[in-house]
């Protein structure tokens, strides 16, 4: 399903390119073809990189162009191919596990793929926001930076 919804994502990305259309399918070509490895060998270190080829033909796909509306749901789409090809290479031999836990593991899957695209939808609705400028709101938006990567170490940082 991994594999399925990342040449999903690659043929969306060059098909709907208004040019780099062929260095575009190529790199998609490249990205699932590389993810179809990962998950058949079991290499869970070469996951990330077809994201990154994705992610990098989505970026030249704009190459500088105003904003994307569709933005959160290639964000959504791909964490959903991230969290599949990682939950394909943790069912390997536990097929008896995976009976049970399936239905739920996919609900949770595809909610917090739903979620990333709301989220991804609201801070795109943010930036449209005219707030005004000055030295109170680059403070504000300097504390929330502070309070997002404090966010991000708490929950990255080793667990007791």
């Amino acid at each position: 399903m991994s594999v399925l919804g990342a040449g999903g994502v690659a043929a969306v990305v060059a098909l709907t390119a208004s040019s780099y259309r062929p260095e575009l399918g190529l790199i998609g070509f490249v990205a699932v073809a590389l993810l179809a490895l990962a998950v058949a060998a079991g290499f869970p270190s070469l996951i990330p990189w077809p994201l990154v080829l994705l992610t990098g033909a989505y970026a030249l796909k704009l190459r500088g162009g105003p904003i994307d509306q569709w933005a959160p749901v290639y964000a959504g789409a791909l964490l959903g191919v991230a969290e599949l090809a990682y939950w394909s290479l943790e069912l390997r031999g536990r097929a008896q596990d995976a009976e049970r836990l399936t239905e739920r593991r996919a609900g949770l899957i595809v909610t917090l793929a739903a979620l990333a695209v709301v989220v991804g939808g609201l801070v795109l609705a943010a930036t449209s926001l005219r707030i005004g400028s000055g030295i109170a709101i680059d403070l504000l938006g300097a504390t929330a930076a502070v309070a997002a990567l404090a966010v991000l170490a708490a929950v990255a940082g080793p667990r007791a």
